[in-house]
Parts: C-alpha cells; structure tokens; sequence
C-alpha cells in the first residue's frame, strides 16, 4: 500500500471545478473524502504548537483496459472541493481537475504509481490518495487469507518502508459475494528534501489501517484510510529538531 504522505489533503478552493465530461462508458465513478491534521511544534523558535487542519472531497473516474495480464488504468480527477485554510494556490487546483493519472495494475492487484503526461505540481500530493482506489489483491482472492506485504518507496527525496500485515474476508453487497481486505501497517521515513531554508532532514514513522470491500469483478465499492506520522524535521538553522505529528484519513465510495 503507498499511503499520502504529508499534506496529501492540502488542496484548498472554496468552490468547486468541474471538468469536462470525457463520456467514458465502462468507467466507475468515485467520491473521495479526504482530511488532513498537521501539528507543528515550534518551540524551537520561540512559537510554540501550530496546526493545520483542512479537507478535500470530489469525484473521479477510473477506467481499467486488460493488458499483458493486467491492467492499464486511467484515473480523470472531474471535480474537487476543498476547505479554507490551504497552503497551496487556487490556479494549482485548477490544473488538477481534468487530468489524467495512468499505471498499469500487475495480475497481483498491486499498482506501483501512477504518472501523469507532465510535471504537474501538486501532482504527487493526489497521486497517493487515488492509489487508495487499487487495493494491492489479486482478483477472485477469496475470504480467509493472510499475507505479510513489504513496500520500499521514495517519494520527494524521503525513502520510505512499509510493513503491512493484509487478511481477507468474504462478505454480501446488495446480494452479491464480495471480499473485505483490511490491512494494518508500520513504516519508517527517512531521508532529505530541499527547501528554502536549506536541505531538510527528516526523519519518523508512522502507523496506518486500511479497509476496503471489493465486488466479484475486482473493483472498489467502499475504502477507508486512516494514517499517522511522527516526524522530526531538522532545520540547518535552528538548534533543535521540529517534533511534526499528521494524521490523514480519508474514503472512497462508488458513485452508482
């Protein structure tokens, strides 16, 4: 599982953009909901506590073709709406809506990332919150399973491991079999980002759960995430460590 890391609910616009709709037949339909909580403390400079705190929801469309014994997947963000509060700019929103994220999902379920045709800014803060639409399970998977999953990744200059400890189940949705996968994980962050204050080093762990209940033909119809991070940022100018603590969490639900 690749969670958000950071401010991946840190868009913010107080209307809602709406993108063209592009007609795709076989396409689902997802709102997301997603909510970010950020405690900084800056006592290191005299400031104290700081939080932020601020949500995303919208909807996307997800297609998925079958290829060399997967799948290629497209995902189109069509709207976004978000709280007040955010540090990122409006025009940022506004080339979010209408793009398009592709990967490929390999016969395992698992989708490593997902890219878009450019260097989109803003564009890795979506990215994990739309891979919470490809839970990591090969299809017909049936209840009673457990597995043990290890994820290395680099997101920004931070490389990060992820343990996650899966277990299925078989559950009825609206009269039809279906599969509950629900995974707990732990993870190690490390590594450093550049900013105008110099290089940054960074390092924490964090804890998340995951849920998500997944119709016989392999696609989501409900998902949650709840994720915590712990972070030390170490600033070259400053004498100690800033203790960072984020929470995410956030859900998905087909739209019928």
């Amino acid at each position: 599982m690749k969670a958000p890391l950071l401010l991946v609910a840190a868009l913010s616009l107080g209307a809602t953009l709406v993108a063209p709709d592009a007609g795709a037949q076989d396409a689902k339909r997802y709102r997301l909901e997603l909510k970010t909580i950020a405690v900084q403390d800056l006592s290191a400079v005299g400031q104290g506590e700081q939080k932020q705190e601020f949500s995303l929801s919208g909807q996307v469309r997800v297609t998925a073709t079958d290829s060399a014994g997967g799948q290629a997947v497209a995902v189109v963000v069509d709207s976004l709406q978000a709280s007040a509060g955010s540090p990122l700019p409006a025009e940022l929103i506004a080339s979010l809506v209408g793009t398009t994220w592709t990967g490929y999902r390999a016969p395992n379920g698992r989708v490593t990332e997902l890219r878009t045709g450019t260097d989109l800014p803003g564009g890795q803060l979506v990215e994990g919150a739309l891979m919470q639409l490809f839970p990591p399970i090969a299809a017909g998977t049936p209840g009673g399973k457990a597995w043990t999953d290890t994820l290395d990744t680099e997101e920004a200059g931070l490389g990060i491991r992820t343990v996650t400890n899966f277990q299925t189940a078989d559950e009825i949705h609206e009269g039809k079999k279906a599969t509950r996968l629900a995974g707990a994980s732990s993870s190690a962050i490390s590594g450093v980002q550049e900013s105008p204050q110099g290089s940054l080093s960074i390092e924490g762990t964090g804890t998340s759960t995951v849920s998500w209940l997944i119709a016989a033909d392999g696609s989501v119809v409900t998902g949650t995430f709840a994720q915590d991070q712990v972070l030390e940022i170490t600033v070259p100018a400053l004498p100690a460590p800033i203790p960072v603590k984020v929470h995410n969490e956030g859900t998905s639900t087909i739209v019928r």
